[in-house]
């Protein structure tokens, strides 16, 4: 369903419109597509998305009973690039609906058609922010099946996720999809889809790749043409990606693979873009916006991502495994310090930033030191308490910052900021403690 998030205004409701959904006012229709229409409406003073099914398949038992389980489902992800699933029920002539938040911006479809391919720093935020969606939207146990540009919008915090209305539980136990089905748009299929065979997440990994060199290119990795066409090109040609930048080109190729064991996760797109193994010189992350969508007021200031919490990203480093606080590997010779650098405790991937120091009026300095937390896997973090500083002459400071969230939710970020007095002409050497609740001592060279 193509949802323009623009069109509020000049889209008002009809007089077959019902006036209110639930506890939600009505304030005109955002798009209709062949599942049902979504409307703008009101819960407060905060706006949302009411999708309601058509009339035609509230009589279908199997699918009201499908549309439930698929929205209890999307509400296990964690707003991590997506538009948050915040409530269901049933209109008064017995349709059901689901309610998102609504993200103003521009679909991405409708901006590449407007005004062409995506700057090089816009596309990589794109790329970026996709995958960090699909890592939730997996985490959570989903494939979300029908990717595509009209699917992302571009909003001043970052690309966004949209629409789950057809994505299904990855879990059998829960199989509603019939057997034959081919779930997703025309065009943004994966060849497993196109043979019947059993999808898995990797299905968004491939429509990943073909949004993103749809984005870069203004033009779909596999051309145009009707569906059979596609279909055709999907199973038997290699993409077209020609005048996708580098390294970028390299992550989209291999997640266009036509077997789905040999494509990256989505988790690893994000490890990657971030700058990780494969890919350890990718810039630093900010989102910029496309100059349409920006206020006029503040043209080209470069938005960090929602996903980034207002941390700077330094990903010049190497991939660095921890495992409750044992390396998995030797560091890299040469390196003086852990700036930068990937730790991962458990499911959590933690980025340190150097250290910012500024003088105090007592002849010491007060330190802060920040690191983004990131927490790829499935299951809620336990976070433990701030680490202690050591300084370059031995001495140990705790932090006099209040006590960090005590858990991270599956597919949510976080940045924490630590306060440290040293004395004046001390230098910050290391962190030491425990990031996880329970886990084991983790050093960090500053």
């Amino acid at each position: 369903m193509h949802i323009d998030v623009n069109s509020a205004i000049s889209a008002p409701l009809s007089a077959g419109d019902p006036a209110r959904i639930g506890p939600y006012q009505l304030l005109g229709r955002l798009g209709t597509g062949g599942m049902g229409t979504v409307y703008l409406g009101v819960d407060g003073e905060r706006q949302v998305a009411v999708k309601v099914v058509k009339r035609q398949y509230a009589v279908d038992e199997d699918f009201s009973q499908r549309f439930k389980t698929e929205v209890e489902h999307a509400q296990r992800v964690a707003s991590f690039c997506t538009a948050l699933v915040l409530d269901q029920g049933t209109t008064e002539d017995g349709r059901p609906y689901m309610v998102t938040e609504f993200i103003p911006g521009t679909p991405l479809d409708r901006q590449i058609a407007s005004f062409g391919a995506l700057e090089a720093g816009t596309l990589h935020g794109v790329a970026f922010g996709v995958a960090a969606a699909l890592t939730a939207i997996h985490a959570a146990g989903l494939v979300h099946r029908d990717l595509k540009p009209a699917n992302v919008i571009l909003s001043m915090s970052g690309p966004r996720v949209i629409d789950f209305g057809i994505a299904r539980a990855v879990d059998a136990t829960h199989g509603h999809t019939e057997t034959g089905e081919v779930v997703g748009s025309p065009g943004w299929w994966a060849p497993e889809q196109l043979q019947g065979r059993v999808v898995t997440p990797a299905v968004d990994v491939f429509t990943w790749g073909c949004l993103v060199g749809y984005a870069g290119n203004a033009r779909h990795p596999f051309g145009e043409g009707d569906p059979m066409v596609l279909a055709h090109r999907v199973l038997e040609s290699e993409p077209d990606l020609d005048g996708l930048p580098a390294p970028l080109d390299h992550l989209v190729r291999r997640a266009l693979h036509k077997e789905p064991r040999h494509r990256p996760s989505a988790q690893e797109l994000l490890l990657a873009l971030v700058g990780g193994r494969d890919d350890p010189s990718t810039e630093v992350l900010a989102w910029d916006p496309p100059e349409n969508i920006q206020p006029p007021a503040r043209k080209r200031r470069k938005w960090p991502f929602a996903v980034l919490a207002g941390l700077v990203v330094l990903a010049a480093g190497l991939y660095l495994g921890f495992r409750d606080g044992t390396p998995s590997g030797s560091r890299e010779q040469g390196r003086a310090n852990d700036i930068g650098r990937r730790i991962v405790v458990r499911d959590v991937h933690i980025i340190v930033q150097r250290p910012h120091c500024l003088p105090a009026p007592t002849g010491s300095k007060n330190c802060a030191v920040t690191w983004l937390l990131i927490n790829m896997g499935g299951a809620t973090a336990p976070l433990g308490t701030y680490p202690q500083l050591i300084d370059d002459q031995g001495l140990t400071h705790t932090t006099t910052s209040a006590r960090p969230p005590d858990q991270l939710m599956p597919g949510d970020s976080l940045s924490l900021t630590a306060q440290y007095t040293l004395p004046e002409g001390n230098v910050p050497a290391m962190l030491t403690g425990s990031p996880m609740a329970g886990g084991n001592e983790t050093e960090v060279r500053l």
